[in-house]
């Protein structure tokens, strides 16, 4: 399960990337969002914002998904 675990927010930061390049914002969006439900399960489950998933903390993982939907103009 780690080995899946550890793709699941590199995957879901780069679909966001492809699908924002195709001009599909709402497929950028929901894996933007995706991202963050992510992150913020990990963090209902006892994680800190400072514990590392796939290599990054997870204040920064959080930071950077929120700056994209802020950037791209996808915040609903």
């Amino acid at each position: 399960m780690a080995k899946i675990e550890r793709q699941v927010l590199h995957n879901c930061f780069d679909k966001a990337k492809e699908f924002r390049k195709l001009g599909d914002n709402d497929k950028a969006r929901d894996y933007l969002d995706m991202g963050i439900g992510f992150c913020a399960a990990k963090k209902e489950d006892g994680m800190d914002g400072e514990d590392l998933i796939e290599g990054v903390k997870i204040n920064l993982w959080l930071e950077r998904f929120w700056m994209k939907l802020e950037n791209w103009d996808l915040l609903l």
